[in-house]
């Protein structure tokens, strides 16, 4: 585990916002796609296209990707 940092997940966030020009409502919006049909029927988690995503209490908690899959990602956004 990394070393703690004091910034908080709101000021990371609203970093990527505000200073990235990331689209954090197209993000979520892409994540409910993805596990819309999950949600409905009450499914704790959804494995999709190497991501796993952990549903509770009808929301999508935390989304979750396997050591090969952060690899291909990188390898992929630098190629």
């Amino acid at each position: 585990m990394a070393d703690f940092v004091p910034v908080t997940d709101h000021a990371v966030l609203r970093y990527l916002e505000r200073v990235l020009d990331v689209d954090v409502q197209m993000v979520r919006q892409h994540i409910y796609r993805e596990t819309e049909a999950a949600l409905h029927v009450g499914a704790k988690g959804l494995r999709r296209d190497g991501v796993r995503y952990v549903l509770e209490g009808g929301a999508v908690v935390t989304v979750m990707v396997s050591d090969a899959q952060l690899t291909t990602n990188k390898e992929a956004r630098h190629a």
